[in-house]
């Protein structure tokens, strides 16, 4: 099992309880403090399960500290120390994380009850950013809602290991057995020891040390999933008080600390758009994915859900499965739907060795596919704007590749490539820009050329005078600017910039020191870029950080935190954004962000379950 396996579960899901109503900061949920949980041996599944579900109505605030321990493939170890302070009424938390082998960082999270502060402690630098409304809930209790997860918003801004440990209700929400095996004391404490066990399953994924009274967790190992019983993490808390009275000067940021230089300083959690007209049904679209089964012998299926489930709960039809006559037993790329939306490109093999590779058009009205092309293999697709035309790489399995075009129909099928410098090979498509494709080499090396190669003849031109920075240049839809991200390999700068066709007038919107930009999309209006940022925290967990910047770079706003974004899409009327985190522990999950109020919710539909993955999406206009 993934030593992050678990820790994704409620960072990708944190935005679930936006709608949790605010709680005073003098007040508590609770007017009656709650019998213990009175934790024994004799306990079932289900009463584990509850006093897990409302451990937080057990204490009003907490202090740990402990430790974690990843185990890594290689026999190493990585070890950090953590020290926790939580007043969840008043919306205040702090918690410090230490390297202890692999690394000497140390790093601070603190949340004042305004804003959230990700200090590196070893550097000396800080970022900002104002807390959002839906984390202040308080003594959270999460609804209880088959086939729904919940899990407190606050540990996706937090999202410290040891810190997880004490939202002991996001570990009651997914379906499975909770096995009492025997007591322990941890930190002075008498735990009962608990084996979970996923329904469907016959190894158990967790091993939980759970506070007998609180609920809360004392200590958690994380096993590989493949039922090997590896040992992949152990959190362990040391030390524990509840209900401490804190002085206000635990939630104050250290002095001395300089705002770092990435992101952009300005970057907070803002609105990034206004909604003058409500959404309807007519703009709204369709989002497919595909739907990944855990349990042995089931098959991965293409489902569909109305646009209208992202801002209309009450009138949102059920999900759909769609027909395919093949069985989908390799890798699956995402839909590419023409710009009308009319019509979807898919490439896959519906042979039983994987090749070769039809290019199929699925007509979403006639429920039809049809295959047009046919190559030992073939890359995701790309429809060109005016949708006249498709783009697709291919490959022969012995390192050659060419680049053809066709109509939707399947005429004029065509290699586009040969006109390519031969010095350059192989190439990779980027895109789109006008009637041409865009292409570069994939050769070693950080600096070459763009090259334009027209679909109609293939003619292939450089689109600028000098060689650029190798990477990936992305066309807004109005074709004015091209997106990119600048990385200088000695400094480890990333910037993401701007600049016009020619190669002229480069802005740079966002700028980061390490890690790296990807996925970036282009808002349906072109005024828009979303972009997501990769870093690790230091402990070496993923950390994502999901970004809304305009065109001019003026506006910038951090929209969602999580741990692996696959693919980020705009809604068709740029009001929603669709976030793709592919882990958790109830596997991958999709995410919506109105961008008018930075709402997070996990997309929801009568018949959709989180007891399946969700990945590969496409938003048909």
């Amino acid at each position: 099992m993934n030593r992050f396996f678990l820790a994704t579960l409620i960072f990708v899901l944190a935005a679930c309880s936006a709608n949790t109503p605010t709680v005073p900061a003098d007040a508590s949920y609770f007017e009656i403090t709650p019998a213990p949980a009175n934790l024994d041996i004799n306990s079932t599944s289900e009463q584990i399960q509850r006093a897990l579900w409302e451990s937080a109505s057990k204490w009003t605030t907490l202090q740990m500290d402990g430790s974690v321990t990843w185990y890594l493939p290689d026999g190493s170890t990585q070890l950090v120390r953590e020290q926790v302070w939580m007043d969840p009424i008043r919306s205040r938390f702090k918690a410090e994380v230490t390297g202890v082998t692999n690394t000497s960082q140390k790093v601070l999270k603190l949340i004042d009850g305004t804003n959230i502060y990700d200090a590196d402690l070893t550097l000396g630098q800080v970022q900002t950013f104002p807390i959002p409304d839906f984390i202040r809930v308080g003594q959270y209790i999460p609804p209880l809602v088959e086939g729904e997860a919940h899990p407190n918003p606050i540990w996706g801004q937090l999202g410290t290991p040891l810190s997880l440990l004490a939202f002991a209700s996001d570990f009651s929400q997914n379906g499975g057995v909770f096995k009492p095996i025997s007591i322990e004391t941890i930190a002075g404490r008498e735990a009962l020891v608990v084996e979970w066990t996923y329904s469907g399953n016959v190894f158990s994924s967790l091993k939980m040390w759970v506070d007998a009274q609180t609920g809360i967790l004392l200590k958690l190992q994380e096993f590989n999933k493949n039922g090997s019983g590896q040992l992949e993490g152990e959190r362990v808390v040391e030390h524990i008080s509840f209900d401490v009275t804190f002085d206000d000067s635990v939630f104050i940021l250290p002095a001395g600390l300089q705002q770092a230089g990435s992101p952009n300083a300005e970057a907070g959690s803002v609105p990034v758009v206004t909604e003058s007209v409500p959404p309807s049904a007519e703009d709204a679209g369709e989002l497919y994915f595909f739907l990944q089964p855990r349990q042995v012998g089931q098959s991965i299926q293409l489902a569909r859900v109305s646009g209208v489930c992202v801002f209309d709960s009450v009138n949102c039809p059920p999900m759909q499965i769609v027909t395919v006559p093949f069985a989908f037993n390799f890798t699956i790329n995402a839909l590419s739907w023409s710009p009308d939306g009319k019509f979807a490109a898919f490439s896959y093999s519906d042979a039983p060795n994987g090749t070769p590779t039809k290019l199929w058009i699925f007509d979403p009205a006639a429920n039809t596919w049809t295959s047009i092309a046919e190559f030992p293999f073939i890359d995701p697709p790309f429809w060109s704007p005016d949708g006249t035309w498709i783009a697709f790489r291919t490959q022969d399995g012995l390192g050659s590749e060419d680049v053809y075009v066709v109509r939707r129909d399947g005429s004029e099928l065509k290699s586009v490539s040969l006109n390519l410098p031969a010095e350059g090979r192989p190439y990779i498509m980027d895109g789109w820009y006008t009637e041409n494709i865009l292409m570069r080499s994939a050769l070693p090396g950080s600096a070459g050329n763009i090259f334009l190669v027209r679909a109609s003849d293939g003619a292939a031109r450089p689109m600028f005078d000098a060689q650029l920075t190798k990477a990936q240049f992305i066309a807004s839809p109005d074709a004015s600017l091209l997106a990119y991200d600048e990385y200088d390999y000695n400094s480890q700068n990333h910037v993401l910039k701007v600049m016009e066709p020619d190669g002229e007038n480069a802005v740079s919107l966002a700028s980061f020191v390490g890690g790296s930009i990807y996925p970036m999309v282009w808002s349906p209006d072109s005024s828009l870029i979303a972009f997501n940022y990769y870093s690790n925290s230091a402990d070496g967990t993923p950390v994502a950080e999901v970004y809304i910047v305009s065109r001019d770079g003026k506006t910038q706003s951090l929209v969602y935190k999580g741990t692996t974004v696959g693919r980020l899409l705009f809604s068709p009327n740029g009001r929603y954004l669709l976030v793709e985190e592919t882990t958790s522990v109830s596997g991958g999950h999709l995410f919506l962000i109105n961008l008018a109020t930075l709402e997070q919710k996990i997309l929801q539909a009568p018949g959709l379950t989180t007891d399946y993955d969700w990945y590969a999406p496409s938003w048909r206009p």
